[in-house]
């Protein structure tokens, strides 16, 4: 799924890319940043919100800076998921070599291999698979519209392979 200090994250090599496939990349990376940052953060606290009534909106604010709809609810529902089973977002993440496989003015296609360690429960045993538990990658593309001068995530399909 973002800065997430501490955490190995591979760099992706867009040198060769022009100004437009940079931005859609790092628009790509700084959502699933984000993401993984939400997914590491201690599920009590915002289980505890999500029980007392708050919204995805307000315990994960900057999903809507980089996901619309449908990635958006999608990304939102996996966060709900995690946090109401108390798990820990995985502890390692690597975002792979991610490119731009398709382009036009106002939309892209962003195809890659993301892998990480997975998602744990409380007693350190492997989440859900539903909940991307246990050790894995996703192999997918994830499409992106630009939305007003910002590239955001708006639907994605991922299958599970056993590393990338």
């Amino acid at each position: 799924m973002n800065g997430r200090s501490g955490h190995p994250v591979a760099s992706t090599t867009t040198t060769t890319l022009g100004p437009t496939q940079r931005a859609v990349v790092s628009a790509w990376e700084d959502a699933e940043r984000t993401l993984y940052g939400y997914m590491q953060e201690p599920p009590a606290p915002a289980r505890a919100a999500l029980v007392a009534g708050d919204t995805s909106a307000t315990l994960w604010p900057d999903l809507g800076e980089y996901f619309a709809n449908p990635a958006l609810k999608s990304e939102s529902l996996f966060l709900i998921g995690m946090t109401m089973q108390e798990l820990h977002g995985p502890a390692s993440y690597d975002l792979g070599h991610p490119v731009v496989s398709a382009m036009s003015a106002s939309s892209a296609t962003v195809t890659g291999c993301i892998y990480d360690s997975g998602t744990t429960t409380p007693s350190g045993a492997p989440g859900p698979a539903n909940l991307d538990g246990g050790a894995g990658g996703g192999r997918g593309q994830w499409e992106m519209e630009l939305v007003g001068a910002s590239w955001k995530i708006v639907r994605f399909e991922t299958t599970a392979v056993p590393k990338c």
